[in-house]
């Protein structure tokens, strides 16, 4: 299974480099192996965690959905906000508690908040999120996080 991780990577260093000179597969296989080395740890750890079940691909595709949900309304509203003659903006910055138990999920979550215009997660502590947002639709959206609360179920049918 790992190897086949590495070579799932060569080949997507392949389909980058659009170019097969022999300098550059040698290169490409290099990088590669040093990724594969500094990741085999992460690899090994989270293997054994996840599995692919019909409820996994359900969340999955769910989180997606209203992940790009979420990044749409807050387009418009980001938009709305630089294109009006006065700009009225009250940013602020938020810490908000987080219930996730798996430092994946947690990331997950946080980046998925830095991807929706108007927020951006400045820190990620145990069970905290510190996060930057440009107006108070901002900020109730992070509170009422919808995004979270599809991990939390997710969390609670793996670890049951």
């Amino acid at each position: 299974m790992k190897y086949k991780i590495f070579g799932l990577y060569v080949l997507f260093w392949l389909i980058l480099s659009q170019n097969f000179s022999f300098e550059r597969i040698v290169v490409g296989v290099v990088v590669c192996a040093i990724i594969f080395v500094f990741n085999k740890e992460f690899l090994n750890n989270h293997r054994n965690n996840s599995s692919i079940s019909i409820s996994n691909v359900k969340y999955l595709l769910l989180y997606i959905t209203v992940l790009i949900k979420e990044i749409f309304k807050s387009n418009f509203h980001v938009a709305k906000i630089v294109l009006s003659p006065k700009i009225n903006i009250s940013t602020s910055i938020i810490t908000t508690n987080i219930k996730l138990k798996s430092e994946l999920n947690k990331t997950i979550l946080a980046n998925s908040i830095t991807l929706t215009p108007g927020t951006l997660t400045l820190d990620m502590t145990e069970d905290k999120l510190v996060i930057h947002c440009l107006d108070l639709k901002a900020v109730e959206s992070v509170e009422n996080n919808i995004l979270e609360n599809i991990l939390f179920e997710k969390e609670e049918l793996n670890y049951d």
